[in-house]
């Protein structure tokens, strides 16, 4: 196996460190990359949906109008905006 190295600094770090020995340096970069990978990697350990879930009910689902315009108070947009930014979390 043969290793060009173009940056002097990991060269003079390869001579002095590992002896110019190219089996302990690969050995040195798969060590360092599983830590590498591993660091990244998310630990989540997967869940049942069915176990974890569940369906919503509504009561008054026939009550429902489709058609019907929530924001039918509103007279003044700036107005309702101004007091939603005024009451909003800061």
């Amino acid at each position: 196996m043969t290793i060009k190295i173009d940056n002097p600094e990991i060269e003079q770090f390869f001579v002095n460190e590992f002896k110019s020995d190219v089996k302990k340096f690969s050995e040195f970069i798969l060590m360092n990359l599983e830590k590498y990978k591993n660091k990244n990697e998310f630990n989540i350990t997967p869940i049942d949906p069915a176990k974890n879930s569940y369906k919503l009910k509504f009561d008054n689902l026939g009550e429902v109008n489709e058609d019907a315009n929530p924001f039918a108070d509103i007279d003044d947009v700036s107005l309702y905006a101004k007091k939603l930014r005024e009451s909003s979390w800061r």
